[in-house]
């Protein structure tokens, strides 16, 4: 009755749950190509959205400047009309 102590059954519950582990790692629902593949999802979607925010800011700007017919939005939208640099200007495009 060696086998029946209670290190070796400690010992054979925890290589159950190692082998319990294992299989769910490589086979699981959530496996660690999934949790990768999560993780790039993830990241994307966090760039895109800070672009698509920084997108609608611009464009929220710009339409409440064309509203309110400031000055400088229609200096600017002149400028993109007429690509004639005049005397003492100088055009700088940021992309």
């Amino acid at each position: 009755m060696k086998f029946l102590k209670a290190s070796s059954l400690i010992n054979f519950f925890f290589i159950l749950v190692l082998i319990y582990l294992i299989y769910h790692t490589v086979y699981g629902r959530f496996n660690i190509g999934n949790y990768l593949i999560y993780k790039f999802e993830e990241k994307m979607y966090i760039k895109l959205q800070s672009n698509l925010d920084q997108k609608m800011n611009d464009i929220d700007v710009d339409l409440n400047s064309s509203y309110n017919k400031k000055k400088d939005y229609i200096d600017e939208i002149t400028k993109q009309n007429n690509q004639n640099i005049g005397d003492g200007e100088t055009i700088i495009k940021l992309d």
